[in-house]
């Protein structure tokens, strides 16, 4: 019996919303100084371009590790745009959360899959199966001190868990994630780094995991970049597909120098004022 391999062609061919797209969320500023932030999320073929919008599912984990409700989202045909207020002090996480992407069939042919033509019934005896997509995009924020309530949070099945702070990470230095699939080390696997202005099919800089799941990235120059980690399993019983094609992205800023670290104190709220409960009148006989 032929052994089908899932070609990278064919998994880029089903990714939603369109072939060779990558989701991303970043910010404005990764290190704020006002007590708020904007965010863009999309899918892009180059970084950071955006292309189609990721929807309205954007989540803001505060520093407690608490899912707070953004301030503001707005989708356009281009960007999703979050506004967020970040009252605390310390790391706030911003993530699409795990989001499942479109089906597709897939026949086996001349020892590759392919994806099913429109209306097209697989011949007699070829082997099928339906791959969906699975994706994760994260990026990180501080204000005042960084903390790692927020960052130490897994979300998805495919996870990069930042080792080095993702708000302190030093050009000379280098950053290091552990890459965990349900919750356990991926090992000897490629994580794609990707500076601004790469396209995502530029796949030639990456680092393999150790053991342990650990990479560690160097980089030349400080700027923005975003880490890539692709991984293909067999999807939990009961999905809608049986395979699996998992991306996590993770978007944030190399630096020469760590920025300074302030103690934020979050504003007391107003005083609310008692109001005066108005006299009453004794209703009834005068002498009582």
């Amino acid at each position: 019996m032929k052994r089908y391999v899932l070609a990278a062609v064919l998994f880029a061919a089903a990714v939603t919303p369109a072939a060779a797209y990558t989701s991303y969320v970043k910010p404005n500023e990764f290190w704020v100084v006002a007590p708020e932030v904007q965010v863009e999320g999309s899918f892009a073929t180059q970084f950071f371009t955006p292309s189609i919008a990721l929807g309205d599912t954007l989540t803001v984990i505060n520093p407690e590790g608490q899912s707070v409700a953004a301030n503001r989202i707005a989708v356009t045909s281009g960007a999703t745009e979050l506004h967020a207020e970040l009252a605390r002090g310390g790391t706030y996480r911003i993530s699409t959360g795990e989001v499942s992407g479109q089906v597709a069939n897939l026949v086996g042919d001349n020892g590759q899959w392919r994806v099913l033509g429109a209306g097209e019934t697989p011949a007699e005896g070829a082997q099928t199966t339906t791959l969906q997509t699975v994706t994760v995009a994260d990026t990180y924020v501080t204000r005042g001190t960084a903390n790692r309530t927020a960052v130490d949070q897994n979300i998805g099945r495919l996870a990069l868990h930042p080792v080095t702070h993702p708000n302190q990470v030093l050009v000379s230095q280098g950053f290091q994630v552990q890459v965990l699939f349900d919750g356990q080390p991926l090992a000897n696997t490629a994580v794609t780094i990707y500076a601004s202005g790469d396209s995502d099919t530029d796949q030639d800089q990456f680092v393999v995991t150790d053991a342990a799941g650990n990479a560690t990235f160097t980089f030349n120059a400080a700027g923005n970049y975003i880490i890539a980690a692709r991984y293909r399993a067999d999807m939990p019983a009961g999905s809608a597909a049986a395979v699996g094609s998992y991306t996590t992205t993770l978007t944030f800023e190399a630096v020469d120098q760590l920025y300074a670290e302030t103690e934020i104190r979050e504003a007391a709220a107003p005083e609310r004022r008692r109001e005066r409960t108005p006299a009453r009148r004794r209703v009834g006989r005068p002498d009582q």
